[in-house]
């Protein structure tokens, strides 16, 4: 009975954290998609050009998310040993910090916008029109950071309406102001790709005052006095740079491991690498469902073991780990049967481009319950149990020793079909990633107890 119980409990609060996580991501991926689309009118050199320049943007987000799950990884332990004054100093830290990283982003984006976009096409028409969008997105990245790390606050407290409630206003706004400037409707100018990136920066702006609001004006355990984020001793320092640090670096060295997979997906063609941003816009809308359930899982795992339940904590993730992959089968079929449906609904600007999308799909379906294992270990599991250095070692290897050397290979030596490239992309990295995350879970290295209860104080309280 007592297992029936903890069974009906534990998916009772998983739902409850991870569908709220879940919707607010796929109100941001069904947002996104349908700014491809409206850029998708304007042909395959802007579809190219905005895939592009939101690399970059991919890789703010990123290094957002470095911050904010470092950060989270304190957070939720903190929060289930009852520590709010070290909630507080922590989501202080974090948000001064990556508001710093967020202005360097910004001023690069303004400054270089067509050098940055050098990096993946020699084409100067993709440039040209990619450094417009790049160059106007710079406005958003203090907003677009503000915002991540708020929102990551607010859910290791177990706050998970806020986020969704912020996202939806933001994906509302962005959606308007889209409709008034790509095209120039309501009275607006045209602005094209220019209008793109101000309402980006309009939804990122707004999005960041209601968690702003949410945040300090609102009754959160978050809430506090300016003191209260600041009041941060050497040691507090050193154990926030000791647990964000390796989370940050990962992120960091694993997106800029991606985009030298996009910088060699560029160079396949106008065609295929169009497709590759339409799959790449379309398979978002299905990851979001373990976006929410590792979030989920770093919450309820990061609690208990600050509560100093180690025990509470591997069976939770043992649970969370057998239940990615059959979420994934479920996830991929859907994926499956509603590619067509989908893709004929945007403005593709070829059928050869649509084609290819929908076998880029196929391949990322069929792969899907094997991949989300090692993103739900390393990202939920590893990082909640207090070990952020293991997932970044693990990712390194994998991705810069066998991925990227594969795609590089295949990619400018061999004549392999663009779908084949894509797949080999993935199946290289992720099975040795598999092996190792495996490895590493039934060691039990990862569960590290982070609270002052649990360690030597951070210092008076």
């Amino acid at each position: 009975m007592n297992s029936i119980r903890d069974n009906k409990d534990f998916y009772k609060t998983a739902l409850s954290l991870a569908l709220p996580i879940a919707f607010q991501n796929l109100l941001v991926s069904c947002g996104s998609l349908i700014d491809t689309s409206m850029v998708m009118a304007l042909g395959n050199v802007a579809t190219s050009a905005v895939g592009l320049a939101g690399r970059f943007a991919f890789l703010l987000n990123v290094v957002a998310f470095g911050f904010c799950s470092g950060s989270a990884t304190l957070i939720s332990q903190f929060w289930g040993a009852g520590e709010h004054k070290n909630i507080k100093r922590t989501f202080g830290l974090a948000l001064f910090s990556s508001l710093v990283v967020a202005f360097l982003f910004g001023l690069l984006f303004y400054s270089f916008p067509s050098a940055l976009m050098k990096i993946f096409t020699d084409e100067a028409e993709v440039i040209a029109v990619g450094a417009v969008y790049l160059k106007y997105y710079a406005f958003a990245t203090v907003f677009v950071m503000f915002s991540q790390v708020g929102c990551a606050a607010l859910r290791a407290v177990e706050r998970v309406s806020v986020p969704l409630i912020s996202s939806l206003v933001s994906v509302c706004v962005n959606i308007f102001f889209n409709y008034c400037l790509i095209g120039g409707n309501f009275g607006f100018p045209r602005l094209e790709m220019k209008g793109a990136a101000i309402a980006t920066a309009i939804g990122a702006f707004v999005q960041a005052l209601v968690v702003f609001m949410f945040v300090f004006l609102g009754n959160s355990p978050i809430k506090g006095k300016i003191k209260d984020y600041f009041g941060q001793s050497r040691a507090f320092v050193y154990k926030f740079v000791r647990i964000g640090a390796p989370v940050l670096f990962n992120e960091t060295v694993w997106a800029v491991g991606t985009n030298v997979y996009l910088a060699v997906i560029a160079r396949q063609g106008v065609e295929n690498h169009s497709a590759y941003t339409v799959y790449d816009t379309f398979q978002q809308l299905f990851f979001v469902f373990f976006v929410g359930m590792c979030n989920a899982a770093a919450i309820m795992i990061g609690k208990r073991i600050g509560e100093g339940d180690r025990e509470g904590g591997y069976d939770c993730a043992k649970r969370f780990l057998f239940l990615t992959p059959v979420v994934a089968v479920f996830i991929g079929i859907l994926m499956l049967l509603l590619r067509m449906p989908i893709l004929n609904l945007l403005p593709v600007e070829t059928e050869g481009t649509r084609q290819i999308a929908a076998t880029l799909l196929i391949g990322y379906a069929c792969w899907l319950p094997v991949k989300m294992i090692p993103y739900t270990a390393i990202c939920g599991v590893f990082r909640a149990g207090g070990d952020t250095k293991t997932g970044f070692l693990i990712d390194f290897l994998s991705l810069y020793l066998v991925g990227i050397p594969t795609v590089v290979i295949l990619g400018f030596f061999t004549e392999i079909p663009f779908p084949l490239l894509v797949l080999l992309m993935y199946i290289s990295e992720d099975i040795p990633k598999m092996a190792m995350c495996a490895r590493h879970f039934f060691s039990r290295k990862w569960i590290i107890e982070l609270s002052d209860r649990s360690t030597s104080a951070i210092e008076e309280k």
